[in-house]
């Protein structure tokens, strides 16, 4: 069921060149629950339409924190939500819907692979964190995290932090247009597969032998499922959302 509300702006903060950090208070007597990986939907409003323009932007935040919601924005040049969102000061209220979407943490036996690309990590940081705070017995996670250059990362604390404090949680940024050298055994040089083939060889296990959470642009999505469709890896192993 989706629930309508409004949404105060708490804090807002530029975490990498036109990334945002943004975190949302919501009313304290809205009763409902979410998963992570869900989305919210944004209702913005617009001046080239009468209507609000509506955004999706995924959860950042674990479905454990209380009274407000974190979400990562990337600005795009030109883009309606993007301009509103790059235009927000706290204190600004804003109407949004949800909790939307069925890219969440299924139920299995194996262990997880994380590929993800530029603001794509954020449903994987929820889920991460979800699993992280789990009493149960937590699956091994892998995530392989997609940037250009070192300049570009952001949360690097916090996943240092998951992973420091569970060790099923293992992390590598990649960075695939880097040329300097980067001095820290989390981030490589190259695409999120180059981690990929780096796992199944260092852990001699087949790729076959996880499921798979892909998160980012809709080329870099159908490239991966690509690439594991080509390792043999079956559909029902594979779960997706695509950024627009």
């Amino acid at each position: 069921m989706l629930i309508t509300y409004t949404a105060i702006l708490k804090t807002k903060k530029e975490i990498a060149p036109r990334v945002f950090h943004l975190q949302f208070s919501y009313p304290t007597d809205v009763n409902w629950s979410y998963q992570s990986g869900q989305y919210m939907i944004f209702h913005l409003p617009s001046l080239e339409n009468e209507h609000p323009v509506c955004r999706l932007y995924s959860i950042a935040s674990a479905p454990s924190q209380k009274n407000s919601l974190d979400f990562i924005i990337e600005i795009v040049p030109g883009g309606i939500g993007s301009s509103y969102i790059e235009n927000m000061n706290e204190g600004d209220s804003i109407t949004m819907q949800g909790p939307a979407g069925i890219f969440t943490l299924k139920t299995s036996d194996r262990d997880i692979v994380m590929l993800a690309t530029g603001t794509g990590i954020a449903p994987m940081y929820s889920m991460i964190q979800e699993i992280s705070n789990s009493k149960n017995q937590n699956p091994n996670i892998y995530l392989f995290w997609g940037l250009k250059y070192g300049k570009d990362i952001y949360l690097k604390q916090e996943l240092d932090k998951l992973a420091d404090e569970n060790p099923n949680f293992q992390y590598s940024i990649c960075l695939s247009r880097e040329e300097k050298n980067i001095d820290d055994a989390r981030c490589l040089k190259g695409r999120v597969t180059k981690g990929l083939e780096n796992l199944t060889t260092d852990d001699l296990r087949p790729t076959t032998d996880f499921d798979y959470y892909l998160c980012g642009s809709p080329h870099v999505v159908e490239s991966l499922r690509s690439d594991l469709e080509a390792k043999c890896v079956p559909k029902n192993q594979v779960y997706f959302e695509k950024f627009t």
